[in-house]
């Protein structure tokens, strides 16, 4: 924004803030120096107004020792001869009332107490006017009246004069005064501001047509420069601006070379990518194809040597042939092994080649975690393992593949079990806000903390002796990763080593709509994420 244009602006907010100042300071110069002449005009008419009640005093002699109130007048009259005297009187020292002129308030009980000092002073302050009274005293050294003769004393009080002094031309000059400086400060004011106003759009200028610079160089993404100019400060700012356009056209035309050379490698890279994606998505079909063709070609021939085990074990039982019997059991047992394992290898395919399907049905929960119970128990009695199940109060329906969710669970009690050794398993169930979930929780060896994140890939198992001493093919974590998130459920882990594992499998109560079609949907999402690349 343009500083003219900023009610904010630097030169506004200087000329608003000297603007204040000055008017404060002629403001208050001018009330303190009218202030100042008030009070000495003021004590200049007292002081004033002293002196004529002291010549009044000395000019009442004459009129105090006859008592004439025709002697008298001459000395009020030469009294009211002052402007601001309003009214004079003369009392005998009795204080009874000899001659008077004017207005004056003299009816007052303080009559004793202003007669009683022995100089002229201001007995009184009114709002309009001012009380003074003086003492008249006949002296010894007077030669005028020397043929009167003192009762003993070198002085006689013969009386009192009293004075009444008007204020009207005291405070119209207060009034005049405060008019006069405050008109005085405000054009002082003025003219200080207009002066602070020249001043400042001078100095602020090329601070303006710097901002107008850096504006114009923002809004049309030019590398507009800006002229040097001003004070030394706004001079270094605009220097430093120049520099900094300077340094950001060098780097603009570097970036435009490398942009152009940039594009030709991109398109390269992106040939590359799209090449490598292609490769890697026949390659998992073809991958996922030979898991398919070689389990079945597998899985035939084993069923067929299954089952001639199987008659062999008849015929030699038949006659009493134990020994044989024994070893051929053993060989029973390795060869369902082998075809556990090709069917998850056939599972994993299907799995990754989008052909897996799911069979919802109704099933309570219940009915299906006791029935896992069933297969798990013998096999955790092996290691001295106590098994322990818990079941909420309530048995929901649940609507899930009832045969992949058990296989999950199998796989995770199996684990629990063969890697548990006189410990304890459990597995635990409850529904919480449209969902079942599953705890499967073991105190045995634990998983390292950097392993669990990989424990859910294919063939892939902890490293070390553990790996040596409990074997396995790893696969049977990462189909029910598989089978889980086909359900839209999830698959968690949480375990220390030494500590135990428990893993939370997850699962709606409600099979999704079209699982099958959602399976593919992830898979095609995954695709165009590599046709992005």
């Amino acid at each position: 924004m343009l500083l003219v244009g900023n009610q904010n602006s630097l030169r506004k907010q200087l000329l608003t803030f000297l603007g204040v100042s000055i008017a404060l300071l002629s403001l208050t110069s001018s009330i303190v120096a009218a202030w100042i002449a008030v009070n000495q005009s003021r004590q200049v008419l007292e002081h004033h107004s002293l002196q004529i009640a002291g010549n009044l005093a000395h000019q009442s002699l004459l009129s105090l020792i006859t008592e004439s109130k025709e002697n008298a007048e001459p000395a009020l009259d030469q009294a009211m001869a002052f402007n601001d005297v309003s009214g004079v009187a003369i009392f005998t020292e009795r204080m009874s009332l000899l001659q008077q002129r004017g207005e004056i308030d003299w009816q007052s009980d303080n009559l004793p107490v202003w007669f009683a000092e022995e100089q002229p002073t201001l007995a009184a302050d009114r709002a309009d006017h001012w009380i003074i009274t003086a003492p008249v005293y006949l002296q010894e050294e007077q030669g005028d009246y020397a043929e009167f003769e003192l009762a003993g004393d070198k002085e006689q009080l013969l009386g009192y004069v009293m004075i009444n002094v008007s204020k009207d031309s005291l405070q119209s000059l207060t009034t005049n005064l405060f008019s006069y400086n405050l008109m005085i400060g405000l054009g002082f004011a003025t003219l200080l501001l207009w002066l602070q106003n020249a001043g400042l759009k001078r100095i602020t200028r090329p601070l303006l047509n710097l901002s107008q610079s850096m504006n114009e160089a923002r809004s049309s993404g030019e590398h507009n420069y800006a002229k040097v100019e001003g004070p030394m400060e706004v001079r270094q700012i605009a220097e430093s601006y120049n520099a900094m356009m300077q340094v950001l056209e060098q780097q603009e035309d570097k970036l435009v070379k490398l942009n152009s050379g940039l594009e030709t490698e991109v398109e390269i890279r992106t040939k590359e990518l799209t090449h490598a994606r292609d490769t890697a998505l026949v390659a998992v079909r073809t991958q996922s194809e030979f898991l398919a063709n070689i389990s079945h070609e597998l899985r035939t021939p084993l069923q067929a040597t299954m089952g001639y085990i199987e008659l062999v074990i008849e015929e030699l039982e038949d006659e009493a042939m134990d020994e044989p019997v024994e070893d051929l059991r053993e060989a029973m047992r390795a060869s369902t092994r082998l075809l556990a394992l090709i069917n998850m290898i056939l599972d994993l395919a299907k799995c990754e080649s989008g052909k897996m399907e799911l069979m919802p049905q109704e099933i309570s929960l219940h009915s299906l975690t006791q029935e896992t119970e069933a297969v798990i128990r013998p096999l955790a009695s092996k290691k001295q393992n106590t098994f322990k199940v818990y079941l909420p109060e309530e048995d929901p329906v649940l609507q899930v593949d009832k045969e992949k969710a058990q296989q999950v669970l199998l796989n995770l009690l199996s684990n629990a079990c063969k890697f548990t050794e006189k410990g304890t398993v459990l597995l635990s169930a409850s529904v919480d806000d449209g969902f079942v979930v599953w705890q499967v929780s073991d105190t045995g060896i634990g998983i390292p903390k950097n392993q669990q994140n990989m424990i859910f890939d294919k063939f892939r198992q902890i490293d070390g002796s553990v790996k040596r001493k409990y074997g396995g093919t790893g696969l049977g974590l990462a189909i029910s990763k598989h089978f889980t998130e086909m359900m839209g459920g999830a698959l968690d882990v949480f375990s220390e080593t030494g500590q135990g594992t428990t893993f939370v499998f997850k699962l709606p109560l409600t099979a999704p709509a079209d699982p099958v079609s959602q399976n593919l949907l992830s898979k095609n999402s995954s695709s165009t994420d590599l046709e992005k690349l």
